[in-house]
């Protein structure tokens, strides 16, 4: 299906040198000769814009005939990051020299001059871009400037820094609020406040941080089971994003599902083929396996088809479903800042906890280079929070990780405790620790598991503070071992449990009193 573009017509005099039609590596087409041009891509819409770039007509020809280069040989997004970036530049040389019908060395230098020290690499990047537009041996940019484009210096930004400096905003998540934005999630999905939709895409962003424009490209025909021997396993086939010179869903990476999320996107599969079904699609193995919600996505329209979502749209329904949860960081007090992003950034961070290597890091993240990676390594041995009994009881207030009540024994005929609680007292005899809500069997391991259930009332008497100091050891030993990753998963139980702790002592300074 063919899409077309709208806008103002460029000037009369110099439109001879754009043809009437083009066609995006993609497939789309679009008018080059009209000052605003809409690209239709497989996920969203990218907007070229050349009407207010204050530049002469020339040269805003030459560079449309640049762009619509870029738009032939690179996938539309990547074409668009770097017309963006030309268009900044323009942009700047429009301030000073609008009559310039080519870039000139000055344009160049000046640029630099502009720019503060850290955004120095920006004029790197239009150096790029200039010499780019030159070998491609379309007008617009003088013999001379092409010259002081490649003998100007290099600078790089500064990647990482986030993931480099643990920042509690733009980072990865700490242990803590990884568990608790998925408990959290879990918790939404079980009392039907989150559709099955919602539930899927925010699992597979925790579990395999793929970019919303993944998931947005992410069709039926993906999601693959198979069954051997009476295993069911899951496989789904992951678009790659960001390679510059392949047509949209070129390349794929096959990354399998543990049966949890493989099993919801599989019901969540069903779903869309039945819609897909009934609107009479041609094809129903392409039909997008998160669909559209809304007027303003790609394909949408009221026949019932499902429509190819945005990858905008994708990256605001993870932002609304995860911090709806309004799960708060034990670092800020705040309701954790959450975004695809960050997915990303812890997924990277425990990797290399793990000790998985540059180029393990580099394909999980779907990265092209191993320059990224580098900044999880770097990290990975600074991100073992060190948690004591004092640093425990601090953090556990603003953690919220025990949901359930401290009751006194005398409750224990209560209709609300159901069953008792044992734990290890002192010299390991069972002790009891606890009543529990919930009637029948419960599969959790007692008692430990039950300091982060809403359905235990630990008693204010009972052993917490044994249980306490016994986990912290634990953790300590496993940390000494290496075993970071296994150290930190259990932060939750200690700092639920470590909240216990500090409740008991309120309740016994209480009675003192």
């Amino acid at each position: 299906m063919l899409k077309t573009s709208s806008g103002r017509l460029a000037t009369e005099n110099i439109e001879d040198e754009l043809p009437d039609e083009a066609i995006t590596l993609d497939g789309f087409s679009y008018l080059p000769r009209l000052d605003h041009w809409i690209i239709v891509t497989a996920t969203g819409r990218k907007h070229f814009r050349f009407h207010d770039l204050h530049v002469s007509a020339e040269l805003i020809t030459c560079c449309k005939r640049f762009a619509a280069s870029l738009l032939l040989s690179e996938n539309p997004i990547s074409a668009y990051t770097t017309f963006q970036t030309l268009r900044y530049f323009l942009l700047h040389i429009g301030g000073y020299d609008s009559s310039s019908k080519e870039i000139m060395p000055a344009h160049l230098l000046n640029f630099r001059g502009s720019r503060a020290q850290k955004q120095l690499y920006r004029s790197t990047t239009v150096n790029y871009i200039v010499r780019l537009w030159a070998q491609l041996g379309i007008p617009g940019v003088s013999q001379a400037a092409f010259v002081t484009a490649t003998e100007m210096p290099s600078d790089a930004p500064k990647r990482g820094l986030a993931v480099r400096l643990l920042d509690p905003e733009l980072g990865a998540y700490t242990n803590l609020e990884f568990d608790g934005l998925h408990k959290a999630l879990h918790a939404a999905f079980a009392t039907g406040s989150l559709s099955l939709s919602n539930y899927g895409i925010c699992l597979l962003s925790a579990a395999l941080a793929p970019r919303p424009v993944q998931i947005a490209s992410l069709r039926l025909c993906d999601l693959r089971i198979r069954e051997n021997n009476g295993v069911t396993t899951y496989l789904l086939s992951v678009p790659r994003a960001k390679q510059g010179g392949t047509a949209y869903r070129s390349q794929f990476t096959d990354r399998p599902l543990i049966e949890d999320i493989g099993i919801v996107l599989l019901a969540q599969a069903r779903i869309v083929r039945r819609q897909a079904e009934a609107s009479g699609m041609d094809d129903p193995d392409q039909a997008p396996l998160f669909p559209a919600q809304h007027v303003n996505s790609t394909f949408y329209s009221d026949s019932g088809t499902p429509a190819a979502p945005t990858r905008a749209s994708i990256g605001m329904r993870i932002i609304n479903v995860m911090e709806a949860l309004e799960v708060k960081s034990e670092r800020t007090g705040k309701v954790i800042n959450v975004n695809a992003r960050r997915a990303r950034r812890t997924l990277g961070t425990r990797a290399a906890q793990e000790g998985r290597t540059l180029e393990q890091i580099a394909q999980l993240l779907d990265h092209s280079s191993l320059t990224a990676a580098r900044n999880y390594i770097e990290v990975s041995s600074k991100t073992l929070q060190n948690i004591d009994k004092k640093v425990a009881i601090l953090l556990a207030p603003l953690a919220q990780r025990f949901v359930g009540s401290v009751r006194v024994k005398s409750d224990s005929q209560d209709q609300s405790i159901q069953k008792h609680v044992f734990g290890a007292g002192d010299g390991g005899a069972p002790t009891d620790i606890g009543g529990c809500g919930k009637f029948g069997f419960c599969g959790l391991g007692k008692p430990l598991a039950c300091y982060t259930c809403r359905l235990f009332h630990p008693w204010t008497d009972g052993p917490h503070e044994e249980i306490l100091e016994s986990l912290l050891a634990r953790r300590t030993r496993m940390a000494v071992e290496g075993s970071a990753i296994v150290a930190q998963s259990l932060d939750d139980t200690i700092v639920a449990c470590a909240e216990v702790v500090r409740l008991c002592r309120m309740n016994g300074r209480e009675m003192v009193e």
